[in-house]
């Protein structure tokens, strides 16, 4: 290796690893502040480390002011919920839409596409009155059913379908597979990449979502996670010491997830790789 390439190769290290400082600044920044006291995160300018990283009294008064175990389970149902629901039926829409040719097809997926371009802001309020006039606001039927729809699981499921070639389909027909047996023994195994990649990125939306419980759920017991949050914080003033305590603990699902799910896709990428 010339001198060149070494500082190449250097200079790129340096990059990356400021960048990846930068993106974990905040969440190092949030995680010290959960465990200090008000006095030391009103100081000026406020220290970069807690006095004690023994300090739980912060995460004590999170379980205990805001029932954060319910918030928890809450979150944890709806996620679950929502990603059966989407682990069985997007692949299913996906590889109809990447495998078969039907009446209206482009159309049926350009108006897929066209959920994604519209905000949903702009439909929340009549959505919000459907449920309302079906007596589902303040349950979790009515929290749950707007999320499981997946206009990106389907694009995405399409796109990496796409891809596979027409041939294993083929073949197992010539065998006399069944369209379902061909899809879950066949087809379904080469997904596991995109349903990995899928499934994360669901769930940090299911799990994240504010806006839509914010309008549909009244009751505090029936609450996630992110609404949770909302409670800590008024007009005159924002308990940051249990905001950011609340933060951490909704944030180590995430982590769990996307750790299990990582070493799956690796998996998955190296074993089930297409060959030319």
């Amino acid at each position: 290796m010339n001198y060149r390439s070494c500082i190449r190769r250097a200079s790129l290290v340096v990059f990356l690893s400021f960048g990846a400082l930068l993106l974990f600044a905040p969440i190092f920044l949030t995680l010290t502040t959960s465990f200090k006291t008000p006095p030391e995160i009103t100081i000026v300018p406020p220290p970069v480390f807690p006095k004690s990283f023994l300090n739980f009294n912060n995460y004590s008064q999170v379980f205990h002011r805001l029932s954060f175990g319910k918030l928890l389970l809450n979150n944890m149902l709806l996620c679950s919920t929502v990603l059966t629901v989407t682990v069985i039926l997007v692949p299913l829409a996906g590889y109809g839409f990447a495998k078969f040719n039907f009446l209206g097809k482009e159309i049926f997926f350009f108006m897929i596409i066209g959920v994604l371009m519209v905000p949903f802001q702009s439909v929340a309020i009549p959505l919000f009155l459907f449920m309302k006039s079906l007596k589902l606001v303040d349950t979790f039927l009515g929290l749950a059913l707007p999320l499981l729809i997946s206009a990106f699981g389907v694009l995405l499921m399409r796109e990496f379908l796409s891809t596979i070639p027409n041939d294993y389909i083929d073949a197992a027909r010539i065998d006399g597979c069944s369209e379902i047996r061909t899809f879950f023994t066949i087809i379904l195994p080469m997904l596991r990449p995109a349903l990995a990649a899928l499934i994360i990125i669901k769930f940090m939306w299911t799990w994240n979502e504010f806006f839509w419980p914010l309008l549909i759920i009244n009751t505090k017991t029936k609450a996630v996670v992110t609404l949770g949050l909302s409670y800590l914080s008024n007009f005159c003033f924002r308990e940051y010491h249990l905001i950011t305590a609340a933060a951490i603990l909704s944030l180590l699902p995430l982590f769990i997830l996307f750790g299990i799910l990582r070493e799956w896709m690796i998996k998955a990428l190296t074993g089930t790789g297409l060959k030319a």
